[in-house]
């Protein structure tokens, strides 16, 4: 008896059960994770109340990962430390990347508009006043960029504003830094850089809390319509607990006053819709260009080796593209 009990294959039987027990403890608690372009502590405090409705509504307890670190939120959403996120679309495009996650609602403004834009800022007073005055002026401006893996603050302009205009930043401008849409807009109040990144949803949102920084900026620069940004769940939650998400999200607001005021006040939204990964397929486009573009610009890489890593994002964003349109067939009945 001693001897079985202590086999090695009751030892693996035991690794086994204990690890099950284990995802059964974890699935009872859902984990939100979201990105926080201000101080953690102020979005913690403000989507608790959402968190706290939401953790009724599911029937388990409800925590939230919030950083200010892109690519902290991602790979929690990827290896399951997180379930469910509020992320922007090139976020939400890596994180669904290997059907490890999908979008399942998007979220709708009080305004009823379908989206935001990206935008270019400068110092109230610059001499720069559009795009070809950025343009024309090869190394004379200094440049803060968004996060590599921002939508408004990186993708988006790097496609709209510079390699439309043949602008390879890093080789266009004096030098170039990277910092989150508050720093870059706080930088540019102060006279700390001649042009940075951002987008309208954070500049409105700025020019509340810090209105007499924003009298010292200016736009010279907005891009075309960017979706409203998507709410991805883990594609391993049972269903059940996806449909309880779901329902939840695309219901909030609409069965009680104070939920509507949550939504009105705290969170600047009129409510959730339905989505699916097919809104994100003009954002993988443009990731896909971005990246072939800087491939095809870096000088350190022989012809054979561009080619190489060309083909190499080809079979990549080709999966990517099947996981979108079949989403998008699914979408339509097909």
């Amino acid at each position: 008896m001693r001897k079985t009990l202590f086999s090695p294959l009751f030892a693996i039987s035991s690794v086994v059960l204990a690890a099950a027990t284990f995802q059964v403890q974890a699935a009872e608690k859902i984990t939100v994770a979201l990105i926080s372009t201000q101080a953690v502590e102020d979005t913690r405090k403000e989507w608790r109340p959402l968190l706290d409705d939401m953790s009724k509504a599911i029937g388990a307890p409800v925590d939230a990962l919030v950083s200010t670190n892109y690519s902290e939120v991602v790979a929690a959403i990827r290896d399951g430390r997180a379930h469910v996120s509020w992320l922007g679309n090139k976020l939400a495009l890596e994180a669904i990347e290997g059907d490890k996650a999908q979008v399942f609602a998007q979220v709708v403004k009080k305004d009823g508009s379908q989206g935001y834009k990206s935008v270019l800022i400068v110092p109230v007073n610059s001499p720069i006043r559009g795009l070809e005055d950025i343009v024309a002026k090869k190394g004379t401006y200094s440049f803060m960029n968004g996060d590599p893996k921002s939508t408004s603050g990186f993708l988006v302009p790097f496609y709209y504003a510079f390699s439309l205009k043949k602008i390879t930043p890093d080789t266009h401008f004096k030098s170039v830094v990277s910092g989150s849409h508050q720093k870059n807009f706080v930088a540019v109040a102060k006279g700390e850089v001649d042009l940075a990144t951002n987008n309208t949803e954070d500049m409105e949102r700025l020019q509340k809390e810090m209105p007499e920084e924003f009298k010292k900026v200016r736009v010279v620069w907005s891009s075309p319509i960017i979706p409203n940004d998507p709410l991805i769940y883990r594609s391993d939650l049972p269903d059940a607990m996806k449909g309880k998400i779901e329902t939840f999200f695309l219901n909030y607001g609409k069965r009680s006053k104070e939920q509507g005021k949550i939504l009105d006040e705290i969170l600047k939204l009129s409510g959730f819709k339905k989505s699916t990964n097919a809104q994100l397929i003009p954002i993988a486009d443009l990731e896909l260009f971005s990246q072939l573009r800087r491939n095809q610009d870096d000088d350190k890489k022989s012809p054979a080796e561009k080619q190489k890593a060309a083909d190499a994002l080809m079979s990549r964003f080709g999966s990517l593209s099947a996981l979108l349109t079949m989403d998008r067939m699914e979408k339509r009945g097909k």
